[in-house]
């Protein structure tokens, strides 16, 4: 279990000659620890606060620094710095109330703290001015879950050549108000969680606001991460809907699954049935009107929206697919299916016959699929022995995401005003051909054997959302799309990214004993 842990810095009071104080510093300490322990849910005794009371020394620092560096490997520490910035001879310090410590060498400090997961806030001057490491790199021997989430990253409240400023309207400076408003923002919470991304791309957002309302007084936030994926906090109780699972065993067949297809117009389910033997089609036919009649008294739902808006209602469209095993539903190969609706549905619609695939036969319509048997032995013939498509597939894995992450990069690099969009166009270059290939690759792997399926599933699309990346900044589809409309997709694109990584971290757990 890992834990949240904070070190929280602001420095108001200075006893360096011409260095002003800056009152709200204090403030911004307090507005930050109440932030964290809200919005983030940290816990008040894994803060480490300086400055609480306007002095904030050197040697204070160092203390709360060396405290905070025995806490668990799988810990996540996040360090805020409130106070002046400046710039000597090129590189940037944080300024306390009797001294200047080199901002690079904090962060190259941190980057060796051994949580896994570190986050750096910077309020100051010319904060932007830093550098990281190249992007972390997916290694085969990994574990998705290892792997998101692990390093450090970097938000700064301004770029390298402006000033961060204190708010007109609250006595707390700009970027934290805004930073701490994203971290108790309920509407980028999902399922219980909040991303990093989702976090500074509000504060981005905030600042974007604020600059076109503040033309003089411009702040451009710069985000650089080494890290793989992102960090997703866990902020609210999440209990998620559980759809009623049905299985039902009779003579001649089982009732493998019902899935709820409902929509707003009809209450709907498609039953998978799985047949104990060989029957005929007039046998079949028995089947679907009993398990027809069986549905009346079923109810499953995907959410509770439609749980409350059908329940207790007699379904109204009720489709049974058959297949021979296990494997038939789970790869969605069926020898036929029926269709029954009520009086309610057109019927000449969904009765619609031509004689061979589709044909009403005693009264129940059928819907013969053709390719039963070529599927069927397609899928047996070209199904993977477990550990051979583990190899493969975690090959590509590794490849891909670490081609993402450096996508990303150089994305953020634009973003950042570090390269412009015509320079962004001609370093995809160098990625966009490698990700085709490794994409084809990931086509062209044999079919999961069952107990892998949801892994595999959720690895191809993430396989599809990496690839996703070769569209927006790819010279070839250059003109049909405008920079705001490529912006928007990239930023669509990288979300569903970290959500896919978390998606198959979860998964791992079906090839742990591979």
């Amino acid at each position: 279990m890992s834990n949240l842990n904070a070190l929280v810095v602001g420095v108001s009071n200075y006893y360096i000659p011409d260095v002003v104080d800056l009152p709200f510093c204090m403030n911004d300490v307090t507005l930050m620890e109440e932030a964290l322990i809200k919005g983030l849910k940290v816990q008040k005794q894994n803060i480490t606060t300086c400055g609480k009371y306007g002095e904030a020394k050197t040697e204070d620092f160092k203390r709360a620094l060396s405290k905070v560096t025995t806490i668990d490997k799988n810990d996540t520490l996040i360090f805020y710095f409130s106070g002046h910035g400046a710039t000597i001879d090129g590189q940037h310090y944080l300024v306390f109330s009797d001294g200047i410590i080199s901002t690079q060498e904090i962060i190259e400090h941190f980057k060796e703290i051994q949580a896994k997961s570190k986050v750096i806030l910077l309020d100051c001057c010319f904060s932007g001015n830093f550098s990281i490491d190249e992007t972390s790199s997916f290694y085969i021997e990994k574990t998705v879950e290892e792997f998101q989430g692990e390093g450090y990253a970097v938000l700064s409240s301004s770029n390298s050549d402006q000033v961060s400023y204190g708010h007109p309207e609250k006595p707390v400076s700009v970027f934290t108000s805004f930073l701490c408003d994203a971290f108790q923002d309920k509407h980028i919470v999902k399922q219980g969680k909040v991303s990093l991304y989702d976090i500074q791309r509000l504060v981005s957002l905030y600042l974007e606001v604020w600059n076109k309302r503040n033309p003089d007084k411009k702040q451009h936030p710069i985000f650089k991460a080494n890290m793989g994926g992102t960090i997703f906090f866990d902020v609210k109780e999440y209990q998620p809907y559980y759809s009623t699972n049905i299985y039902a065993e009779y003579d001649n067949y089982i009732i493998y699954k019902v899935e709820p297809v409902h929509t707003g117009l009809a209450k709907r389910y498609s039953f998978k049935v799985i047949l104990k033997e060989p029957l005929s089609l007039e046998e079949i036919g028995k089947i679907s009107l009993k398990i027809k009649d069986r549905a009346k008294n079923i109810e499953v739902y995907n959410n509770e929206i439609a749980e409350k808006r059908w329940i207790n209602k007699l379904p109204n469209i009720i489709w049974v697919y058959f297949g021979r095993d296990e494997i038939d539903i789970i790869k969605n190969n069926y020898i036929c299916h029926t269709t029954w609706v009520d009086e309610k549905q057109d019927k000449k619609w969904w009765y619609k016959v031509n004689g061979k695939e589709t044909f009403i036969l005693n009264g129940v319509h059928y819907n013969i699929h053709p390719y039963y048997e070529q599927l069927r032995s397609l899928n047996i013939e070209n199904t993977a022995s477990k550990e051979h498509l583990v190899f493969k597939t975690k090959d590509i894995l590794s490849r891909m995401i670490t081609l993402a992450e450096k996508v990303i990069k150089i994305y953020n690099d634009y973003k950042n005003g570090e390269i412009t969009e015509e320079e962004l166009f001609e370093e995809m270059d160098a990625y966009i051909p490698e990700l085709d290939k490794c994409f084809i690759m990931s086509t062209d792997l044999d079919i999961a054997p069952i107990e892998l399926h949801d892994w595999d599933l959720a690895c191809s699309g993430l396989f599809g959302t990496i690839h996703d990346f070769t569209l927006f900044y790819n010279k070839k589809y250059k003109s049909l799309r405008t920079s705001e409309n490529r912006r928007a997709c990239m930023e669509m694109t990288i979300k569903q990214y970290y959500s896919d990584l978390n998606k198959i971290s979860k998964l791992e757990d079906q090839i742990l004993n591979v």
